[in-house]
């Protein structure tokens, strides 16, 4: 019996990117009628809500798509090639990706995995989907992420981390993650592949250093584990800048 996976994001002034990142989806070996699709979208982005419009238009299989326009919550932007994050927008984050959590929990019926996926992070090579599926599969009880980056020019600062001193504190990147191969991690973030227990009960939660370790928090207080599948890479086309040189040369993990 195949999977059905439904995938969610925050988006908000992602037209120079969308199109892409759902190239990369139409690639994957993973069948569109067995994909969803929900948004949380912010108002006033007549463009990107075209790019969704047009898509959904051209692919009537996909099993939902749905987007929400949540006026209530400010959407910062970030200055192209910047990243200013505060604890504020930390929370927002938060609070749109349990919208996403809730909106997937009211159709748990229909799908056995929740995949949180930003609209910059790239399903590059066509097996993507089906091997962390089967990732997920074989490691019952663990979310499954790939590896990508979350800086743009260095391959320090993995999308991996480890807690320094007790679950929920301090979090730290160790040197010695054996990268290129399946792990378990403390912390994963940036694409998480949820099994339907996970995204039915755990939410995230605002943290200092980013919504991704107060979810994995929550994670370790129901008892579930993450799996670092870091021998599937996703590009993170963190800038409009970074788009053109990755689709004329690629980036490579």
């Amino acid at each position: 019996m195949s999977k059905k996976v439904l995938i969610g994001l925050p988006v908000f002034q992602r037209d120079w990117i969308l199109p892409t990142w759902f190239d990369y989806v139409e690639r994957q070996d993973f069948p569109l009628s067995d994909i969803g699709f929900i948004f949380e979208l912010g108002p006033n982005d007549d463009a990107t809500h075209n790019v969704l419009l047009d898509w959904h238009e051209k692919h009537p299989q996909v099993e939902c798509f749905q987007g929400e326009i949540r006026m209530e919550l400010h959407h910062e932007h970030h200055p192209d090639g910047m990243r200013l994050w505060s604890l504020a927008r930390y929370v927002t984050m938060a609070t749109m990706r349990n919208n996403l959590l809730e909106r997937a929990t009211a159709m748990q019926d229909k799908f056995d995995y929740y995949f949180s996926l930003d609209s910059d992070i790239l399903l590059e090579k066509p097996d993507t989907l089906s091997r962390l599926v089967n990732y997920a599969e074989a490691y019952p009880n663990c979310v499954v992420s790939p590896l990508t980056y979350m800086t743009p020019d260095t391959k320090l600062f993995p999308s991996v981390m480890s807690w320094r001193d007790h679950i929920g504190g301090r979090a730290y990147r160790d040197s010695e993650y054996p990268i290129g191969q399946p792990f378990l991690a403390d912390i994963v973030m940036a694409a998480v592949l949820m099994p339907r227990e996970v995204y039915t009960q755990v939410r995230y939660r605002c943290h200092r250093q980013g919504e991704d370790l107060g979810f994995a928090g929550q994670l370790s207080l129901f008892n579930f584990k993450s799996l670092a599948a870091s021998d599937i890479f996703c590009p993170h086309i963190m800038h409009r800048y970074m788009l053109e040189p990755y689709l004329n040369k690629g980036i490579t993990a």
